[in-house]
């Protein structure tokens, strides 16, 4: 696929994409989508997505779709010619950034004509407005890349097809954790067309800025949102302490909608910063508190999850299921050796903690394939077929169960060691009761 005809149909790209999009769901124990009735069909279409999992949050929205969806990355990902070629085929055209200097800057002309082309033909494009991932429930300054591409397409068929920009949230339960889960939100889009209508400015210079604050406040409705600031971790810590206060079950878990999970965030949200404007020196130090609380807790090796609120049946009833899934585990840890080997090794390697979730979803599409396809191979040429299919069947979800596995103990074991930290667990409980009180 060239790069002038990102958009066109490709035989490759229609066969690979039904695989990624599997090993994307298998790469995450829950994926949701809502607000897909938000999608304008009467335009031209940019979707615009916080950015905080690097190539994961790309994969979470191309599988939204059936059809297709071109992406803009980085331009410094494009150097090495074979990696371009690989980025092209996968529909993700170059995205120059300003700090990347004013000579290089100057190629996003020719990009930008290929966006419209892409939006002209009836392709969404998908362009992350912050220029940059970081994993955090905030939003970095938006970019005028994405406002100038628009611009420039209004500028050329507006009056024909208007043009779209749609804000969209992007969630997870854990950044970094493979097989955690995800949640994508796509909100009411922003008509372009008609905004700059209304807008008492000369020039395009000055649509920008209106643009920008319009966008950036409906993308802050579409996950739990938190303002910038120094404290954002210690006020994240809090939101998840009073997310799980008096909780038997937290969101992600089976039987609950991660878009719950995000309405209610979004209300503590609410609350804390009403609190931090009407009570700031009390906020101060119910902060310091939390931090203090969060530290105490990494060390002793406790979840956050373990507060919730739980009987001794339950823990019990934990431990007979890890007891009861060890054999499994076991063939699990067996069977995909080399894939969670290979995933700790470049793990080890990435300096990006937010790369993590790549590298395990990378493993899985790549690895997993060829590997499944030996193991099924010798299954059905040394035992007989029922034996072989068994193994077969036994061995495609093992990968994801060795880390569910692992991740449902990582949680037992930590419901234990609170079991242990008497002092930590009432320290919780005053905490809440301290912010419910203010």
């Amino acid at each position: 696929m060239s790069r002038e005809k990102i958009y066109q149909d490709d035989l490759g790209y229609t066969l690979l994409k039904p695989i990624v999009d599997w090993n994307l769901k298998h790469s995450y124990r829950k994926v949701e989508v809502h607000g897909k009735e938000n999608i304008p069909q009467d335009g031209a279409v940019i979707l615009a997505p916080n950015h905080c999992n690097t190539l994961m949050d790309a994969l979470v929205i191309l599988r939204a779709f059936k059809d297709p969806t071109v992406f803009g990355a980085r331009a410094d990902m494009f150097n090495k010619p074979l990696i371009a070629k690989i980025m092209y085929f996968l529909r993700i055209l170059p995205m120059v950034r300003q700090r990347d200097g004013l000579r290089n800057v100057l190629k996003n002309h020719d990009t930008q004509e290929i966006i419209i082309e892409t939006i002209e033909n009836d392709v969404r494009f998908c362009m992350y407005p912050e220029g940059r991932h970081r994993p955090a429930h905030s939003l970095l300054p938006l970019g005028k890349g994405i406002f100038r591409a628009a611009l420039a397409a209004n500028a050329k068929f507006g009056e024909n097809k208007p043009i779209y920009i749609v804000p969209t949230g992007i969630e997870y339960g854990d950044y970094f954790r493979y097989r955690s889960t995800s949640l994508v939100t796509f909100g009411k889009p922003l008509n372009v067309t008609e905004f700059i209508k209304g807008l008492d400015v000369e020039n395009e210079a000055q649509m920008m800025e209106p643009l920008r604050k319009e966008l950036s406040a409906r993308m802050s409705e579409l996950f739990s949102y938190l303002p910038d600031g120094e404290d954002l971790q210690d006020r994240w810590t809090l939101v998840k302490m009073m997310s799980v206060a008096g909780r038997k079950k937290c969101y992600g878990d089976f039987g609950t909608r991660l878009i719950e999970g995000m309405k209610s965030n979004r209300e503590i949200i609410a609350r804390i910063c009403e609190k931090m404007e009407g009570k700031p020196e009390d906020m101060e130090r119910l902060l310091e508190r939390v931090h203090e609380f969060d530290k105490k807790r990494r060390h002793a090796g406790i979840s956050i999850y373990a507060f919730r609120k739980r009987s001794n049946a339950q823990l019990v009833g934990k431990g007979l299921a890890a007891l009861i899934g060890l054999p499994y585990w076991i063939f699990s840890a067996i069977v995909s050796a080399p894939m969670w080997l290979v995933y700790r090794l470049l793990k080890s390697k990435t300096r990006d903690r937010a790369f993590h979730n790549t590298v395990g979803f990378g493993i899985k599409l790549g690895l997993g394939i060829i590997l499944f396809a030996i193991y099924a191979a010798l299954a059905f040429c040394l035992t007989p077929w029922p034996y072989a299919l068994a193994f077969s069947l036994l061995a495609i979800p093992s990968y994801s169960y060795f880390f569910d596995y692992n991740e449902g103990m990582r949680r037992f074991i930590s419901d234990l060691r609170l079991l242990g930290h008497k002092k930590l667990w009432k320290e919780f409980k005053d905490i809440v009761k301290t912010f419910k009180k203010l």
